[in-house]
Formats: structure tokens, C-alpha cells, sequence
């Protein structure tokens, strides 16, 4: 009598095919998890770059323009003017953007909007002492900078600011802190020896820390942190 022989099918059983699926899920679970780790650490990156970038050429610019303001001792003292209050500075110096086709006086504004968190910098050429009476427009926005060329401005907007403060000082040295020194400048005629600009972005929500720059009118004194 002949012996009937079993063959054994060679797929997988029910319980291999589960373990398997479920090592599958956890690895592609695991690979999600670190891409969007990933994704989120190079968007936090990119945002703190560009960050650096505004900062930098805020401070940069504000810095060397200070440097060459016009003082009221100068051969140009009929041109001489600083207002500084909390959110706004004005004055005329002789130094502005590299690129900018124009060369002589410059009337310049740094406005902080802060209902819109928004930075404003406005300058325009000056040629007579009559031409700083012409004050630079409230509320500016993107759809205003055609009518402003025409007028002679040069406008540029810095948004994603989350507040902005200018401080001024009229005696070196001083050793009290730039956030305690004066919130504006009324001293017809002078301007200060030093400004203090405070500077502060919201991060995911947190509380903003404001960071303060100290940048000197005199051009043979470097900025300094505090």
C-alpha cells in the first residue's frame, strides 16, 4: 500500500503576515516622524536666517548713517536735524544704501508701526533747508510707495517685526542701560552722542526678548552690544 506524501505550502502564515505589517507601519511611522522633525528644523533655520539678514542690514545701515550725520557744528548746520522720539528717528546724513544712484544729502526715517509690526524706511534728497518742512505721510503701505517715488522718497517696508524702540543719550560714557535712557529727542540744533535701538521678534508664541544695539554719532567710535 503506497503512502500518500504531504507537501507543505511555502507562503507565509497569518502570523508572519501580521508581524510583518506591523514592522512596516513602525518604520514608516519612525520615517515620517523624521522627516517632519526634519522639515520643521530646517523652517525654524530659514526663518532665523532671515531674521539675522534683517537685523543685520538694519543695523548695518542705521549704524553708518549715524556716523555721518549732519551735526549743527558742521560747515551744513542749516541742514542739521534730529527728532528722535520712541518708534521714530529722523535726520539728515550723507550716507545711504550702496546702489542708490543719488549722492549728497539725505533726509532719513526709521518708523516703527506698531499696530502693523512693521518697519518703515523712507529717504529722500534734500537741496534746500525749506525741503526738510516736507514731513514723510502716515500709515504707509505697499500700494503708497509709487506716490512717494514720485515725491521723492525712497521707500522700503520690513515686516514680521514684533516691536521696535529707539532710545537716546546725550553724555559718554554712560553705564545705565539703553532701555533706561531717553524715549525722544527734542534738543533743537544738537544731536545725541549715542542711540539705542531695541529690537524684538515673536518666536512660536513665546514672550519676545528684546535685544539692544548702541550705535554712536561720533565716526570714531564703533558699535557696541549691550
Amino acid at each position: 500500500m503506497r503512502k500518500k506524501s504531504i507537501t507543505r505550502s511555502s507562503g507565509f502564515t497569518l502570523l508572519e503576515l501580521l508581524i510583518s505589517v506591523t514592522l512596516i507601519a513602525v518604520l514608516v511611522l519612525i520615517l515620517s516622524m523624521a522627516v517632519r522633525t526634519g522639515l520643521r528644523a530646517y523652517s525654524r533655520g530659514e526663518k532665523i536666517n532671515k531674521r539675522l539678514i534683517v537685523v543685520s542690514s538694519i543695523e548695518g545701515l542705521l549704524g553708518r548713517q549715524l556716523r555721518a550725520v549732519v551735526a549743527d557744528g558742521s560747515d551744513l548746520k542749516d541742514f542739521s536735524e534730529f527728532h528722535g522720539k520712541e518708534n521714530e528717528i529722523s535726520f539728515v546724513t550723507t550716507h545711504v544704501p550702496l546702489g542708490s544712484q543719488a549722492g549728497g544729502l539725505f533726509r532719513v526715517v526709521y518708523r516703527f508701526d506698531e499696530k502693523r509690526k512693521k518697519l518703515i524706511y523712507a529717504q529722500k534728497v534734500i537741496t534746500r533747508p525749506e525741503d526738510l518742512k516736507e514731513p514723510l505721510p502716515d500709515n504707509i503701505d505697499q500700494e503708497d510707495k509709487e506716490d512717494l517715488t514720485e515725491q521723492g522718497w525712497g521707500v522700503s517696508i520690513i515686516n514680521g517685526i514684533d516691536s521696535l524702540a529707539f532710545t537716546y543719550q546725550s553724555q559718554l560714557p554712560d553705564e545705565s542701560d539703553p532701555e533706561d535712557w531717553q524715549d525722544n529727542w527734542s534738543q533743537k540744533g544738537n544731536v545725541p552722542e549715542a542711540v539705542a535701538m531695541g529690537l524684538a521678534f515673536s518666536d512660536n508664541g513665546k514672550e519676545p526678548v528684546t535685544t539692544w544695539r548702541v550705535f554712536y554719532t561720533s565716526p570714531f567710535i564703533l558699535v557696541s552690544a549691550k
